[in-house]
């Protein structure tokens, strides 16, 4: 690849992972506003309702919880779908830069070794040549396996998020009229199960073993 190829695909497909990386970033302010708004309404209903009707009362917090956990798991199903699309751009990206002679502590490549540290394994190591290394990193992303940890500290405290409104659906489920508690708790555990399908769906953190992998496949090419 000539020098003006890659640099206009380079501007352009970083134009499209700033694009990505943004509406990652809206995502996130949505789900905390809806959250904030779901919860503020409904603990609203509840405060003024506990000491006429307890058992409204107890309505409005099996609602907001069930909604809550749907909006959760919702958010991290399209977070990280859409992070998978990014990371499918960082072999092009690896490429272009490895054209224009962009030194390897700077752009992509270190932006990667920062944010997935186990890939310096692959990017700061002597076993490849550039073109082995940026293949090496396609074949992570076909694995699935270049997920960052900070999504993975955000998926536990969801996860832990999820779990305390399914126990608070269950302790109140005596409460309320059976049909809304029902649908409150399978609200809950739907959230759960699409938190874990985001989970086990998308991109994971990479294990010392597909990094093995990734370079014994390329270093024999």
């Amino acid at each position: 690849m000539n020098s003006d190829n890659a640099r206009v695909l380079l501007q352009s497909t970083q134009s499209v992972r700033t694009l990505w990386a943004g509406a990652i970033s809206r995502d996130f302010v949505y789900a905390v506003a809806l959250n904030a708004a779901i919860w503020t309404y409904f603990l609203k209903g509840y405060v003024e309702s506990f000491s006429t009707n307890p058992s409204e009362a107890f309505t409005y917090l099996a609602v907001a919880a069930g909604l809550s956990s749907l909006i959760l798991g919702l958010w991290r199903v399209f977070t990280r779908h859409t992070y998978d699309r990014i990371a499918g751009l960082y072999p092009d990206l690896l490429v272009c830069e490895q054209s224009l002679e962009v030194e390897p502590n700077q752009g992509t490549a270190g932006y990667l070794r920062r944010t997935i540290p186990r890939l310096s394994r692959i990017l700061s190591g002597e076993e490849l040549n550039p073109n082995q290394k940026s293949e090496a990193v396609s074949f992570l992303v076909r694995k699935k396996s270049m997920g960052r940890r900070s999504h993975i500290v955000i998926d536990i405290i969801v996860l832990a998020v999820i779990i305390g409104m399914f126990v608070l659906c269950v302790s109140i489920y005596s409460k309320i009229q059976l049909s809304l508690a029902i649908g409150s708790i399978i609200a809950t555990i739907m959230g759960f199960l699409l938190l874990l399908f985001s989970m086990l769906s998308f991109q994971r953190y990479p294990s010392q073993a597909v990094i093995t992998a990734a370079i014994a496949k390329y270093e024999e090419d």
